[in-house]
Formats: C-alpha cells, structure tokens, sequence
C-alpha cells in the first residue's frame, strides 16, 4: 500500500511530530505495516499517527521512539506537542487539579473548569486548523477536568474573569446564553468564587494565563500557558509574586454577589432569547 501524499508541517503543531515519525520510518526503510507490528497497533493507526489525526498514548510514542532508533528525540518532541489530551503537560495538569485543595485561576477569559460543552467544543474547533488532533478527545479531556467541581471532595476554587470573555460571542449567542448562565450557577456553589472585572475597572488587567494549584499534599505549582505547552513551576518566589498579583487583581474585581449581577445582566443585553 502506497504512502499518501506528505504532511505539509504548516498545518498545525501537531503535524511537526506527524512529519518527523514519518520521516524516521522511510529513513530505516520500514514500511508503516512493519513499524504497526513492532508497536503493536495496526497500519491505520500508524496512518492516522503520520497524518496528524490521531496522536499515540506515552507507552506507544516511547516504544515508536525505540523502534525508529531515535534515542529519545522522538519521544522528546512527543512530550513538548501541546493541544492535546497525551502530551505530558496536560496529563500532569489534570492530576494536579484532581489532587488540588485549592486552585486559584487568572486569565481573560472564561476558565476551562468552568466552560460548558457546547462552548468547550467551539473554542477547541476553532484551534483544529492550527494545532491538529482530535476535536473529540480534547473535547472529552476538558469535559473531564471539569469534573473535578463536581466530585465528592471539589478544591475550592477562586477565580477572575474579565468582562471581555462574557461579550466575545463564541459560536452563537445561544452558546454564549448557556455558558454564562452556567458561570451564574457554577458561582453560588460554596467552593466557587468567581469574580468579574468590568471595562470600567482601574484594576490592573492580566493578560495572560496563570493558575495557582496548592495540592492536598506537596508543593503549591504555579501553572503558566506558552504558545505550544503548558509550564510548570514549584520555585517559592514565583509561586508567591503570582499568589500576591492574584490577590491584587482579585480584591480590585467585583464582589461575588456584584459579579453575578453584573454576568446576569450581561445575558439579558446581549444573550437573551
């Protein structure tokens, strides 16, 4: 069976991992039939693995890396591969947040613990062009990070959004309708705080994406987003200056009653129906 036409690196991040797979395959003269049998799997799912559609589990990016004679390269540029539900980061992030006691979350726009399905889907569908994989496995990763706020034991959560993620419409104002109703809800349960900072604020505005993870047991992680993966850090004096701009930024919003008000009446001018 022929190869199909090469993978054109600019499609998405993913595709770089993609590329270099099958690069390594023709370079030892493996066809993707032989390379499924060493790892296990079938000549689809090596296709799918060449093509950027599907991106393989750790055991079987190590054993891939072990088959190619990569000496690790393989298995490297499978960690740092970000957007999707395999790549290290995002696994380790997922732990942190179920063994979390508290998560204190900062960023413009609504939180991933907090989004709904409906909006979930749509965001993560506007990045499939740029960063490949599988919409329906990053759809059912977040969907279960999100369950952590419904499990027997939820962290307390703590969070500031800014008034531009409830107006920027994503998908349809009936999205956006059920989204914000579900930030309302989410925000009268007793371990969620939610805050809102209006265009009208003086408080200074975050723009990036910070989290602060303080665990049942070990070191509190600050957890930062860069362009393609996900950064963590444990040293104490980055963890503190983030806690300390959190509780700036935190105490300059609105209170929780205030927010909720205000997020109310935000659907009832822009989102009713």
């Amino acid at each position: 069976m022929s190869d199909p036409e090469r993978l054109d690196p600019s499609r998405g991040i993913i595709a770089r991992y993609a590329s270099r797979l099958r690069e390594l395959r023709v370079e030892r003269g493996l066809t993707r039939a032989e390379v499924a049998d060493r790892v296990f799997l079938s000549y689809s799912a090596i296709a799918k693995f060449e093509a950027g559609t599907r991106f393989p589990m750790e055991d079987v990016a190590r054993l891939l890396d072990e088959v190619l004679g990569a000496d690790g390269a393989l298995f490297d540029l499978w960690g740092r591969v970000s957007d999707t539900p395999h790549a290290r980061w995002a696994l380790r992030l997922e732990k942190l947040e179920a063994g979390s006691r508290e998560i204190r979350h900062l960023a413009g726009g609504i939180p991933a613990l907090l989004q709904t399905e409906a909006y979930i889907r749509s965001i993560l569908g506007r990045d499939m062009e740029l960063f490949g994989g599988n919409l329906e496995e990053k759809v059912q990763f977040r969907l279960r990070r999100c369950d952590v706020l419904h499990s027997a034991d939820p962290p307390e959560l703590s969070t500031v959004v800014s008034e531009a993620a409830l107006r920027m419409v994503v998908e349809s104002p009936e999205v956006m309708r059920e989204q914000l109703s579900h930030l309302v809800r989410m925000s009268e349960r007793p371990y969620v705080s939610l805050r809102i900072i209006p265009f009208t604020s003086q408080s200074f505005s975050y723009t990036g994406q910070a989290t602060l993870l303080f665990p049942k047991v070990g070191k509190p992680t600050l957890y930062t987003v860069a362009f393609e993966q996900g950064v963590f850090s444990t040293k104490p004096s980055e963890v503190a200056w983030h806690a300390s701009l959190y509780d700036h930024i935190y105490n300059g919003a609105l209170p929780e009653e205030a927010s909720r008000a205000f997020i109310s009446k935000v659907i009832e001018d822009e989102y009713h129906g």
